[in-house]
């Protein structure tokens, strides 16, 4: 096996590779552990006797004290070796004379390369006579120097058995794994239980696997250094972002004191503020009093001097001037007037949550309190909010001492408590829900006392609420509307068929924008719409017997249709699948539809059996999946499941109730339907069994031709209608 040369191996071995990491010192008899850290067999034995077990120092690793105790580890010779060396070598360039290892008397002329001892004369001759060293290899010390600075000696010295200790070690026992002598093979690893090699062989096969190993464990410490280099690197982002968090920590601290500190002058301020007149008053009272109470001691003193020191004649001369200044001073005034609206401070638990340390409550002037934001009216079902302002007696809004409340009284005579939002500066909503129609009657007060003006009424109206357009062809006007709908941002959208457009308004009808389909070779009549949950309209063209779709901007997506529809009057989306169902007047059908124009199926034909039709118009699709359809000439509501089997119909033909020619129709919570009728022309009510509920509007509402109907999410919902006769859209509420 070739060894590293002794010079090169010193040169890359610094002093502290030699010294022991518990007494920091060369080590003294090394002992090497499993994990390939050496102590000094001392400082092992002191850890031991300190920790009562065997525990590395350096890496921590507990083992398992061998019987006998630290004597009993392995010594480190290969450290042992190295000292000598390094000690040799360090005297070696010191210049020292060197004295001979054998006798320790005489100078040294020779080195024994194999057992590395300095040799005098004599000790040579004993030393080249003994048949056991009788082979070594011997220089003369300058030789030595020589070879060594030229790197031909090697550390490896020769090896002897620690049994046999005559003998040098020349096999290794695999089956032992252990370095022998030719004593060994024969008496305690004999074979053929005991395989042997030639030590040189295997200690070069060995050689190999350990640089592949070495190889190995050098990837290893490179991923440990990186990893140790993350490590480190980690450590320090955590310590910065530790700090960086702190920081925040500490503005955010500052930012909330500060701001707790201007909230405290603010309070203080406008404490001072509120406070600075009344005080400056009531330091005029004082001057006021004093004046009067130095007018009247003053008359008093003078009148009983005169009283006890004065004649006849002195008393009775002021007669007159002392009765008529007693009378003045009696009368006067001196009953001290305390200024009222005292101002207290109270406190608030949720600083952090309202960013106010409390408030500033005073005493109110009923006078100046004031209710304001009335309606006139309530739709049945909307609600208004009343703003209450209190102020002192300046006329100045402050927060009220007393608790301000409102009660409601229904049409029905029952009072309800409403609950009253303090807006905390100086301002209180009250919320007025028209639940009922009729005429509600709200009382609000401050303390238990009544605010000026109440209580208030407030009319809750139903049936005709609103009426939105006129004839026209300008921006919010309509010529023959007939459908509406409602999109996803609540605004009605108008089917405007004589003015061949669409039209958007709010839901309190606001006017918004106008769409028109200007593509097409035949201008384009829009008599129905619907709308899918993706805020997609979709428009029956009455002019080209199409559905034409598009955005809510007007863009128009697609169209279809135009080779099975004859006459289309109607038409709706399934809530449960997204088909599209067109009624066909002239096919007196039904035709089904994708969203992207895909033709289905149809259901129906001409006649007035169950499932035919005659001049189908309206039609609307349950959130069951259920197709109702107005059956305009036979007069009937017809309903057929989700897939296209009829089921029943019904019709109304007394009272108010009385329907002919449905047209519109439209569902409420699968609950109940609503149609338009022509004669009369009215908007009723049914349960979505067929059982008639009531008539909406009224004569005096005057619909004329209604045709389509769309109805709100509001609660009642309302019912939008297109009153085509009278180029408007009418709003009812119930």
């Amino acid at each position: 096996m070739a060894a590293a040369p002794e010079r090169k191996v010193l040169e890359e071995i610094n002093e502290d590779f030699l010294c022991c990491s518990i007494c920091l010192e060369q080590f003294k008899s090394p002992k090497i552990l499993p994990c390939l850290h050496t102590f000094c067999e001392q400082c092992l034995v002191t850890l031991v006797e300190k920790t009562g077990s065997l525990k590395c120092p350096e890496c921590r690793q507990q083992y398992q004290l061998p019987v006998g105790g630290v004597p009993a580890i392995k010594g480190n010779f290969f450290m042992s070796n190295l000292i000598e060396i390094f000690k040799q070598r360090l005297e070696s360039k010191q210049g020292t004379e060197i004295k001979c290892e054998a006798c320790q008397e005489n100078m040294a002329t020779h080195r024994c390369v194999e057992c590395k001892h300095y040799l005098c004369n004599i000790c040579l001759k004993a030393h080249g006579k003994l048949p056991v060293t009788r082979t070594h290899h011997l220089m003369t010390i300058g030789e030595y120097e020589t070879a060594m600075s030229t790197s031909q000696v090697t550390l490896q010295a020769v090896e002897y058995c620690s049994v046999h200790t005559k003998n040098e070690i020349e096999f290794y026992c695999e089956t032992c794994q252990v370095p022998v002598c030719s004593n060994c093979t024969i008496v305690k690893h004999r074979i053929p239980e005991h395989v042997h090699r030639d030590l040189k062989d295997a200690a070069d096969e060995y050689l190999t696997e350990l640089k592949a190993m070495v190889d190995k464990l050098k990837v290893k410490e490179q991923e440990a250094e990186k990893n140790k280099t993350l490590a480190k690197q980690i450590h320090t982002d955590l310590t910065e972002q530790c700090s960086r968090e702190e920081r925040k920590v500490r503005m955010k601290a500052e930012e909330i004191i500060k701001k707790i500190k201007r909230e405290e002058q603010r309070l203080i301020d406008e404490l001072k503020n509120n406070y600075k007149m009344k005080i400056k008053r009531a330091a005029v009272d004082i001057d006021e009093m004093e004046l009067k109470h130095g007018n009247i001691k003053s008359a008093g003193n003078y009148i009983e001097t005169l009283m006890h020191h004065g004649n006849a004649a002195q008393l009775l001369s002021t007669k007159g001037d002392v009765g008529t200044r007693i009378k003045q001073l009696i009368t006067m005034e001196t009953v001290a007037k305390p200024e009222q609206g005292d101002i207290t401070f109270t406190p608030h638990d949720k600083f952090c949550e309202h960013g106010i340390l409390g408030i500033l409550k005073s005493d109110v002037c009923m006078s100046k309190c004031t209710v304001e934001n009335i309606p006139k009216q309530l739709w049945k079902g909307d609600s208004a909010d009343l703003l209450i302002t209190t102020r002192d007696s300046t006329g100045k809004q402050v927060i009220p001492k007393q608790q301000v409340k409102a009660k409601v009284r229904k049409t029905d005579a029952s009072w309800e408590d409403i609950h009253v939002a303090d807006n905390r500066d100086g301002t209180h909503r009250v919320t007025v829900a028209g639940q009922l129609d009729g005429k509600y009657q709200v009382t609000m007060t401050i303390g238990d006392q009544p605010i000026p003006g109440c209580p208030v009424i407030i009319p809750v109206i139903k049936g005709l609420v609103k009426t939105i357009g006129s004839k026209g062809s300008a921006e919010g006007q309509f010529i023959n509307p007939t459908d509406v709908a409602v999109n996803k941002d609540r605004d009605i959208v108008t089917a405007d068929y004589g003015n061949e457009r669409l039209e958007i308004r709010t839901r309190d009808g606001t006017f918004k924008k106008i769409l028109e389909f200007r593509q097409f070779n035949k201008p384009v009549l829009p008599c129905e719409l619907a709308i899918s949950s993706d805020n997609t309209y979709y428009s029956l063209d009455d002019n080209n017997d199409q559905v034409v779709v598009s955005d809510e901007n007007g863009h128009v997506i697609r169209y279809f249709g135009q080779n099975e529809l004859k006459d289309p009057l109607g038409i709706g989306i399934s809530p449960v699948n997204g088909n599209v169902y067109v009624t066909d007047r002239d096919g007196h059908c039904v035709r089904v539809y994708t969203q992207h124009g895909k033709y289905l199926r149809s259901f129906g034909s001409k006649g007035k059996g169950q499932g035919q039709f005659n001049g189908p118009w309206g039609v609307v699709i349950a959130t069951t999946g259920m197709v109702f359809v107005a059956d305009r000439y036979n007069q009937r509501i017809q309903v057929f499941n989700a897939h296209d089997q009829y089921l029943y119909s019904f019709d109304c033909q007394s009272g108010d109730g009385q329907m002919r020619c449905p047209r519109g129709i439209a569902i409420e919570n699968d609950k109940y339907v609503y149609v338009t009728t022509d004669t009369p022309s009215s908007l009723l009510k049914f349960e979505s069994s067929g059982k008639f509920v009531c008539r909406i509007d009224s004569d005096r509402d005057g619909l004329n031709c209604p045709t389509g109907i769309a109805l709100t999410d509001d609660v009642p919902c309302r019912v939008v209608v297109a009153d085509s006769n009278n180029h408007c859209i009418k709003v009812f509420v119930q």
